[in-house]
């Protein structure tokens, strides 16, 4: 009888063990269910408008250095959202979002999603007095378009670009970005490929060494992370290199003013890697024009023979620096090659698409057959 008794105590106290288990457990997710729900109500609230009455214009500015985050700081001490964080969150739902520079009008009345609307419109942004750096801008095209704004001479541009001293102090300021590559044998501009594409504002008091300190340190923000994305080993005539953030840019340069499609550019950045990894000539036009000095129009004969180290039609390897200003699309394009054994391309004539081969028997037939008026070329 004793026996039975124990055996029916421990019975009781399993069975109040699992129970008070499931209850332990029962309230977990009961406080989980409560704290998602609260999370999403706190969040729906967040992205409502601060007052649904208040249709008066706060004007908002929106620099080409402000990410999500700036914005957010902006638009939350304005009175135009309730909560910073759930902006930014809300942004990055959004990937394919971009918010452009300029002034804004937001109305408090407006929901997060309509706010967001608004500042990813360029029709929206009024541009004051702003300069534009365009992807595959050389620093001479920038220089000529800098003089028609009647704010910086060219010429006060183009030696400040130069400018040991001044450059030392952006080497100071932004060391992983800035160094002492672009003082390399026959640099033509130092800073070439550091002044990054965007819409820059231009201050009343706006100088060369200003205006181009903002450019560059909107370069270190945006290379920087993409740089140290890639793999940075590459392999350079046969042989395995640890690649410079100068060469990275040098590269990026190159396939910028190569890019066509977003989906081929993947396919071109192979084509040049490929091309360096077997010790070929890149054979790429806008190095040549570069070297000329030229800015626009296809090469000439004379152009694609001059001996210039930036020339790639002469000279093996990437060139000593930069040739443009890089934009994101081009360095992702970089840090995404696909892997192929393609070796030449072109940009055709009649649709526009780049056509890829393998050899130069297939080259010249794909050449004929899309390209107006080819004149067959040397390997």
């Amino acid at each position: 009888m004793r026996e039975d008794k124990i055996r029916r105590r421990n019975e009781l106290r399993k069975k109040n063990k699992k129970n008070k288990k499931g209850g332990i457990l029962s309230v977990f997710f009961t406080l989980l269910l409560v704290a998602a729900v609260a999370f999403l109500s706190y969040f729906y609230y967040g992205l409502t408008p601060v007052d649904k009455s208040n249709n008066n214009d706060i004007q908002i500015e929106v620099k080409e250095s402000y990410g999500s985050q700036k914005i957010a700081e902006e638009l939350k001490n304005k009175g135009l959202i309730r909560d910073a964080a759930i902006f930014k969150l809300y942004a990055k739902m959004k990937p394919s979002l971009s918010f452009y520079v300029g002034t804004f009008n937001l109305k408090p009345s407006m929901s997060v999603s309509q706010i967001m609307e608004e500042l990813g419109t360029k029709d929206k942004a009024r541009a004051g007095n702003t300069f534009a750096v365009i992807e595959g801008d050389s620093i001479l095209k920038i220089a000529q378009n800098l003089e028609k704004t009647k704010k910086i001479n060219a010429e006060e541009f183009l030696e400040k670009v130069n400018d040991a001293k001044f450059i030392g102090k952006l080497k100071e300021k932004f060391p992983e970005l800035i160094t002492n590559d672009i003082y390399g044998k026959n640099i033509k501009y130092a800073l070439e490929g550091y002044l990054y594409p965007a819409v820059y504002t231009l201050d009343d008091n706006e100088t060369a060494e200003t205006l181009i300190t903002k450019m560059v340190s909107v370069a270190n923000e945006k290379i920087v992370p993409l740089y140290k994305e890639n793999k940075r080993v590459w392999n350079i005539a046969g042989k395995d290199k640890q690649i410079s953030i100068h060469e990275y840019i040098t590269m990026a340069s190159i396939l910028e003013k190569e890019s066509t499609k977003d989906g081929e550019n993947t396919k071109i950045a192979s084509v040049f890697l490929n091309r360096l990894a077997k010790g070929m000539l890149l054979q790429t036009d806008p190095s040549a024009n570069y070297a000329a000095d030229k800015l626009t129009g296809a090469p000439t004969q004379k152009e694609l023979t001059l001996q210039s180290p930036y020339n790639t039609y002469v000279t093996k390897g990437l060139p000593p620096g930069p040739i443009a200003s890089v934009g994101s699309v081009s360095f992702k394009a970089l840090n995404n090659a696909e892997d192929t054994e393609y070796i030449y391309f072109l940009h055709a004539s009649k649709d526009g698409k780049a056509y890829f081969s393998k050899t130069y028997e297939e080259h010249e037939q794909l050449a004929k057959e899309h390209i107006d008026g080819y004149i067959p070329t040397s390997r």
